[in-house]
């Protein structure tokens, strides 16, 4: 294998497939692949003579990561690697990703069976999502004079849990006042919670070129989400020896009881994306509520835990092992 067009919905890294396909695209070419990188936009936009000009070589194969309905054709061949957050996908994904594609990847076992179940016929393969040890070394200090912190990422509507997060704080921590939850989001989400008069709650509303820059004030990951096709946040504050309490449905199941302090409890409802009839699972506030305050009053056991999870990750789940499952599958069948 030494070619590859790398098409991705975007390379941005605040964007969940942008920055998958940046850190997939560099471990690719540390392993000795010749990737060649491009967006949809371009390849939609631009006739085949155009791209050519630009350097495609569709003699290669073109793998396009990215939403199953932003998938186009190509001259050549085409492998799909697309993921979704609840336990269906749109309407159409099916339908465009058997039209465009061979072979479709996906990050979990999660998203196979539910792609296959609402219609993907072309073979499925799972490629896990990777984290990146580079980017994220473990804190081993935090300062004695800050209160015990809480981080939770609360972008883009429900799914985060973010509901939950603040209700099991508050379960968790009635009058502790040497303890802190801050909701992170962007300037462009802001939360109604703010309006909550707690000053131990905080929310930090702001792009930030670096995640491992919140993780640094942090003591504890709190990620009880509905779903997600991969879980690149939690793994990456995982990776930075945080103990993560992440639910365990999705692809945050993968590996969970290595990783994370897993929330085993919860229920299943209709989820509020753009699938049909999809659901996604809830967490039980109270199992929240109590990992938040086992952490809390055994510390050292869990910084000790979320050591023992960095070390894991960095031995089973990094972007290399991704390239590798991949640059592995494309041999045998590309």
């Amino acid at each position: 294998m030494k070619r590859l067009n790398f098409i991705c919905h975007r390379f941005i890294p605040v964007d969940g497939y942008g920055r998958y396909g940046l850190h997939l695209v560099r471990a690719l070419t540390r392993l000795g692949v010749d990737v060649f990188p491009g967006m949809v936009i371009e390849t939609r936009e631009l006739p085949s003579w155009m791209l050519r000009l630009k350097g495609y070589d569709f003699s290669k194969l073109n793998l396009m990561l990215m939403p199953g309905h932003e998938m186009i054709s190509l001259p050549g061949r085409v492998w799909g690697y697309s993921m979704y957050e609840d336990s269906s996908i749109p309407k159409g994904w099916a339908q465009n990703i058997n039209a465009v594609c061979e072979r479709l990847l996906v990050p979990c076992e999660h998203n196979a069976e539910v792609f296959e179940r609402r219609g993907v016929k072309i073979p499925i393969h799972v490629v896990h999502g990777g984290t990146a040890p580079e980017e994220f070394p473990v804190l081993t200090a935090r300062p004695k004079d800050r209160p015990y912190t809480f981080v939770c990422l609360g972008d883009r509507g429900d799914r985060k849990g973010v509901e939950i997060a603040w209700m099991a704080f508050f379960e968790a921590f009635p009058n502790e006042q040497d303890v802190r939850l801050v909701i992170k989001t962007r300037k462009a989400s802001l939360l109604a919670i703010q309006a909550y008069e707690d000053r131990r709650m905080s929310v930090w509303a702001d792009d930030l070129d670096f995640i491992g820059d919140v993780f640094a004030q942090a003591d504890v990951a709190l990620y009880p989400a509905y779903g997600d096709g991969w879980g690149m946040w939690p793994r990456e504050a995982a990776m930075s020896g945080l103990p993560a309490i992440v639910t365990r449905w999705s692809g945050l199941e993968v590996g969970i009881d290595h990783w994370a302090l897993p929330l085993n409890n919860f229920h299943m409802q209709a989820s509020t994306l753009e699938s049909v009839d999809g659901q996604w699972a809830v967490p039980d506030v109270h199992e929240v509520a109590e990992r938040m305050r086992w952490c809390y009053e055994h510390q050292d056991e869990a910084k000790a835990f979320g050591v023992r999870a960095a070390q894991w990750l960095r031995e089973h789940q990094t972007w290399e092992h991704t390239a590798q499952s991949l640059i592995d599958l494309i041999e045998r069948h590309g």
